[in-house]
Parts: structure tokens; C-alpha cells; sequence
């Protein structure tokens, strides 16, 4: 149990109901168990699974049990449980009198088998009247239920936070081998306005993007609004719009251990107020995927003609 790590994602919500029956106990996920652990959820996180009687004139059996899930239950990453008695719910039968509550201990009991490490299982707790308060109306047998979820994942995280955990192994490998060159671009001759100016081809400028790793990545460049965390050095202002600069490739993709230029083009209004100016323009370069934030800025510094 020393090495038990349990995420427990207990949904802070009033409590589940169906007709005359009440359950407090939401959909909970269980991370890294190791095969061999038992545990008891009400010792370990004080979590016990109440069931309560909301009818104030009648009793009710009610009967709580670990079920296989339905296939429209299960969430993507898990499989049907392999064995529901891995989940026991003690006790597992109560007789509620009107308005009256009662709690049972749930018991998760993994086998000691090295085989279900990695794997992520679902189980369905499900607490239902029994066959003797079914009640008919019309010819119809009723029964009152209630079904919450519990996921369990052996020996490693849930899907959703492997997903995560290696979104960032990745994010790590592209801030360590990845980088744009130079940080500051210098246009060393001056601007002509009102006229489209292809900056590598005409002035010889344009950034590096290096990539170190194996791995090919694929980026976004674009020229974005001034930012107060990257201010002009001495001299010059942030440009008054920085869609005058185009990155011609705003799409590109590095493949591993290679290098790719990024050209751009811009084109600055003939108009008396951009005559004679010293303008930077800030360029960011990110990683087409946007869930993955990282983000290198450059800056691109020219002067316009008088």
C-alpha cells in the first residue's frame, strides 16, 4: 500500500436520485493501483457509499452490487472490469425505513497479477430496490435504480492523463532540441513604402528554425500584436500593425536534425506618419498543436526611408 497512488475524482454534486431512492457516491477514478492492493474507500479517503430512502411513508431493500458496464457507459481508454468482485460493497443490502440513510464500505481488491499492469478497467456500482419492491403499475414492473462509474487503472495513470503526461514528454523534447535563430533580425537597409519588399530576397533577412531531435515537428509562424513582455531596444517602436509583415512559409514542418528558413514579405503604407520611423515587429513561432503551449518569439527590426 506504500506505493498505492490514488487520483480520486469525486464529482462534488448533490446527490444521485431515482423515484424514492437517494446514492451519495459519484464517478471516482483510481490511478497507478498496484496488482495485489486491497483498499477500503472510506478508510483511506473517508469515502463511503450512502444510500438513502427519500419516500417519508414506506420501507425499501435495497441492494448495491459492482456490475459489468454497458457498452453506451463505458468511457474511451477502459474495458469492462475482468471480474466484477473486485469491487465488493459491504453491506451490500440495507432496509431503509422512510427517510432513513445507510452507508456500506466499498472494497477494491486487485489480483496479484503482473499481466493487468498498464491496463484500465470500469466497473458499474449499481443500487437498485429488490425483486419484492418492484412495483407495478399497469402490468409493468418498475424497479428503482442508480449506476455511478468507478475506473481503475493498474499500475499506471488513467487515459486521460497519459494522454497528458506525454503531450508534455513531448513538449520537453521540443523546448530542449528546438530552437529560432536569431533572436534579433536586423534589416540593415532602409524600407521603401508602399511597396511589397520580399525580406530574404532583397535584404538578405529571415529566421532559422533548428530542430535537434529525431522527431519531425510542425510549427505555425506569424507576425503578431506588440506584447508588453517584449519590448523595442533603444531606438525603435513596436509597429503600429503587424500585419504589414507576411511569413510567406507560416506553415512548415522540420524534420528531424534538419534546419528550415522562414521568409517573410512586407509592405508598409506610404503614408507621412511611417516616413523616417524605426519599427519592430515581434514573430512568433508555435506548434500546430495548440494544446501544446510553447511558444518562441523574434524580433524583426527596420528602419523606412525619409
Amino acid at each position: 500500500m506504500k506505493k498505492l497512488l490514488l487520483l480520486l475524482l469525486v464529482l462534488l454534486t448533490p446527490p444521485l436520485y431515482s423515484l424514492g431512492i437517494a446514492m451519495r457516491f459519484v464517478d471516482i477514478t483510481l490511478e497507478r493501483v498496484e496488482p495485489g492492493a486491497t483498499f477500503n474507500l472510506r478508510t483511506l479517503k473517508n469515502l463511503p457509499l450512502v444510500v438513502i430512502n427519500q419516500d417519508d411513508m414506506n420501507s425499501v431493500d435495497i441492494v448495491v452490487e459492482s456490475v459489468l458496464p454497458d457498452a453506451r457507459e463505458m468511457k474511451e481508454g477502459y474495458e469492462p472490469i475482468p471480474d466484477p468482485t473486485w469491487i465488493q460493497i459491504l453491506p451490500k443490502r440495507f432496509q431503509l425505513g422512510p427517510k432513513a440513510s445507510a452507508s456500506a464500505d466499498v472494497i477494491v481488491s486487485i489480483p496479484n497479477d503482473p499481466a493487468l499492469v498498464g491496463k484500465h478497467f470500469e466497473a458499474i456500482i449499481w443500487a437498485h430496490t429488490e425483486n419484492k419492491n418492484r412495483g407495478l403499475n399497469n402490468g409493468i414492473v418498475i424497479e428503482m435504480g442508480l449506476r455511478t462509474r468507478l475506473r481503475v487503472s493498474i499500475g499506471t495513470l488513467g487515459p486521460a492523463s497519459l494522454q497528458k503526461e506525454k503531450k508534455l514528454k513531448k513538449l520537453a523534447t521540443i523546448n530542449t532540441n528546438f530552437s529560432v535563430n536569431p533572436d534579433n533580425v536586423f534589416v540593415a537597409q532602409a524600407i521603401p513604402l508602399g511597396k511589397t519588399v520580399d525580406l530574404k530576397a532583397d535584404r538578405k533577412a529571415s529566421i532559422k528554425i533548428i530542430n535537434q531531435s529525431d522527431e519531425p515537428v510542425s510549427l505555425k509562424v506569424s507576425a503578431v500584436a506588440p506584447d508588453a513582455n517584449n519590448t523595442p531596444q533603444a531606438g525603435y517602436v513596436d509597429a503600429p500593425d503587424h500585419q504589414w509583415l507576411t511569413v510567406i512559409n507560416a506553415k512548415i514542418k522540420v524534420d528531424g536534425n534538419a534546419i528550415k528558413e522562414v521568409k517573410m514579405k512586407i509592405n508598409i503604407p506610404d503614408m507621412p506618419e511611417n516616413r523616417g520611423k524605426k519599427f519592430m515587429f515581434l514573430i512568433q513561432t508555435t506548434l500546430a498543436e495548440e494544446d501544446l503551449p510553447l511558444a518562441y518569439n523574434n524580433m524583426l527590426y527596420l528602419s523606412t526611408e525619409p
